[in-house]
């Protein structure tokens, strides 16, 4: 009986290539010349090259291996193709230049049944010399990585220092001097940098920049229209205010022109994009962003009904869907009862005789000490008028005897004033660290302009639950209440305080 021979198997292998974007030898090691040694590699050792996949401007020292999109998609590929075998790249450091890196990935294609090869170092790693090489290269890149990120930090710390520009494209209105290490303006583009630097100052949110950007038909640096987040990352370079931030600090650059004051762009960073800010730049109203829907729990927004002078708060999903059931609010008169409830609330005095009524009902050890040394307090004031008298009206002490009780009342008074300090006073709901903020408040309310008034009530309102009545949640949590005036009924039920 003749047997046939079995033709040899092919072994199908995918290639691997990543060049970064930091390495200065970018020819010797160029997308093409990495294809043609896994070409050559895979045609000496027999393989067939079914797939070639690529990471170019990533780095495998700083960015973890999972985030590079062409190592991940050619993973997925070789999990979903059984023929393939191997996994070839020109070197073990453009595969990774980190241990735990390589580890995860030699695990992953381990459970595949695929072994990784290196063309440059001619090592198949299925074996176990190749497994012992492989660990001594990868120890090599990573400290090679290390000790260049440590050179180039170094290098960069310095160069901060010295108000030189760490590299980088020029920011959009500005051109590279020929050293590299500063900039000059473009005078075509500057214009609207500026300008939209001087609209953020003014209040005005990044949906507003980019709509007037987009009338004037001025483009961003790759031909497009303006976006609010493209708004958004312009206004947050500090390279706009002559500065460069390196390691969360930031550094004056020498030979930078000067698009925003520093105190300018530091106000504009507070208050347009600071996390614990209200305003956001987004075109809302007074009310807009804490309005809470009675109904479904929505965002209400105002819309614009038969004219321009006639705004309403309606419940976004009405607007969207359509299936809430809310009632509309008139907007005029409901910003009109909110910005007059605050007022009333910002002109009570949170002073200790005031507060201690309001915290009956609370168990703080405190409140009795305050009651009493608060109480020995009056008794002296009302003891120091009784001297008064009895020494310039009825003559009954003499000069003496007058003096002598006087500083014996102040120097208890002042006693008793060192201690009602120390007393932490107990806090209910009602009141909170925001005694300062609503006195003054309460004088500056009536004259804020509308982007100031719109923040300030945002600083002390949680959210307002409109209805009959309507709610009001301070942050101190305390809960007031405003009674609508009217309820009308037309095509939906509209609320007017």
């Amino acid at each position: 009986m003749v047997v046939r021979q079995k033709e040899a198997e092919v072994i199908e292998a995918v290639g691997y290539i990543r060049q970064s974007d930091e390495r200065q030898d970018k020819e010797d090691i160029s997308e093409q010349t990495q294809l043609r040694k896994i070409e050559a590699f895979c045609d000496f050792n027999g393989f067939k090259l079914v797939k070639v996949f690529k990471d170019i401007d990533y780095s495998g020292f700083r960015i973890k291996y999972t985030k590079r999109p062409g190592l991940m998609e050619a993973l997925e590929y070789v999990e979903n193709r059984p023929a393939v075998k191997k996994f070839v790249f020109f070197n073990l450091s453009r595969l990774t230049r980190l241990r735990k890196d390589f580890q995860a990935i030699h695990e992953t294609l381990k459970t595949l049944n695929i072994d990784i090869c290196s063309a440059s170092e001619a090592v198949d790693f299925s074996t176990a010399n190749g497994r012992f090489v492989a660990g001594i290269l990868v120890d090599m890149n990573e400290y090679y990585s290390d000790s260049l990120s440590d050179t180039m930090n170094e290098t960069k710390k310095t160069n901060a220092e010295k108000g030189r520009w760490n590299g980088g494209p020029a920011p959009y209105g500005m051109l590279k001097k020929k050293d590299g290490y500063g900039f000059i303006e473009d005078f075509e583009v500057s214009y609207y940098i500026r300008k939209s630097f001087q609209m953020a100052k003014d209040g005005k949110g990044t949906y507003l920049i980019s709509k007037w950007l987009n009338s004037q038909g001025f483009k961003t640096k790759t031909g497009r229209e303006w976006a609010p987040r493209r708004v958004r990352y312009m206004l947050q370079n500090p390279t706009y205010a002559a500065m460069q931030k390196w390691k969360d600090k930031y550094y004056p650059l020498l030979e930078c022109p000067e698009f925003v004051s520093w105190d300018d762009f530091c106000y504009i960073q507070s208050t347009l994009f600071g996390e614990s800010n209200v305003w956001k730049g987004k075109q809302r109203q007074l009310l807009s962003s804490i309005l809470i829907c009675p109904i479904c729990g929505s965002r209400m927004h105002s819309r614009y009904f038969n004219h321009k002078n006639n705004r309403k708060y309606v419940c976004s999903r009405k607007i969207e869907t359509g299936n809430c059931k809310s009632p509309n609010l008139d907007q005029a008169s409901l910003n009109a009862a909110v910005i007059s409830l605050l007022g009333r609330v910002a002109e009570e005095k949170f002073e200790p005789a005031h507060i201690l009524p309001e915290l009956a009902g609370t168990e703080d050890k405190s409140l009795n000490s305050i009651r009493k040394l608060q109480d020995e307090l009056q008794n002296i004031e009302r003891a120091e008028q009784q001297v008064f008298d009895d020494y310039y009206l009825h003559q009954k002490i003499n000069e003496e005897q007058y003096n002598s009780i006087i500083r014996r009342y102040e120097k208890r008074k002042h006693e008793i004033h060192q201690l009602l300090d120390k007393i932490p006073l107990p806090v209910s709901k009602s009141f909170g660290d925001y005694d300062d903020v609503l006195k003054d408040f309460a004088e500056a309310i009536e004259v804020l302009e509308d982007d100031d008034k719109r923040r300030s009530v945002e600083l002390l309102v949680e959210k307002i639950v409109p209805g009959e009545p309507t709610l009001v949640h301070f942050k101190w949590g305390e809960v007031k209440e405003i009674v609508p005036t009217e309820t009308k009924k037309y095509k939906s039920k509209l609320i007017i305080y």
